[in-house]
């Protein structure tokens, strides 16, 4: 009966020494986990589960780290497809910047170069042979005077036109009693 006791006694010890192994790595895993170490903790409470694998804390506290595990990656994922998307719309940001300058640089193009063939037109001058390239960038000192000239005589003119009709209107308004 001695030797039954011992053995019930050896197997009691042994189970509550389990218990606390198992409550060891459930405590340790815990400590890991508050201190921000979702790994480890998790790495901690695999060694406690492969230990005891019934351990109903050590399974609980694995499940809820494998919960946190997921978590954590999903709001990664979502932060990166949050950078992914700021980047696409920099990115069509900046190419719609770059279309409106490339239309806004071919308007003034056109422009200019209405501005120069009306020019030509006034004053007579040669039209430039039709194998060369006019690059509207660079203006010459002499043509950007014609272009002023061309400018102030227009004006001119557009200034006696509207004195014209202005002294014709006065003179409708006289009185007539």
């Amino acid at each position: 009966m001695k030797y039954f006791l011992s053995i019930l006694l050896m197997a009691l010890i042994a189970v509550t020494v389990q218990a606390q192994d198992a409550d060891s790595f459930f405590h340790r895993g815990a400590n890991s986990y508050i201190n921000s170490q979702l790994n480890q903790a998790i790495q901690i409470v695999d060694e406690g589960l492969f230990q005891h694998p019934n351990d109903a804390k050590l399974n609980a506290l694995k499940q809820k780290l494998e919960e946190e595990k997921e978590k954590q990656q999903q709001q990664q994922q979502n932060q990166q497809n949050q950078n992914q998307e700021q980047e696409q719309q920099e990115q069509d940001q900046q190419e719609q910047n770059q279309d409106q300058q490339q239309e806004n640089q071919e308007q003034n193009e056109e422009e200019q170069q209405e501005q120069e063939q009306g020019e030509g037109s006034e004053e007579n001058e040669p039209k430039p042979e039709e194998g060369k390239e006019i690059d509207s960038k660079e203006i010459s000192k002499e043509d950007a005077e014609k272009i002023l000239k061309a400018l102030a005589q227009k004006e001119k003119e557009l200034l006696k036109d509207f004195k014209k009709k202005k002294s014709k209107d006065s003179a409708t308004h006289d009185k007539d009693w």
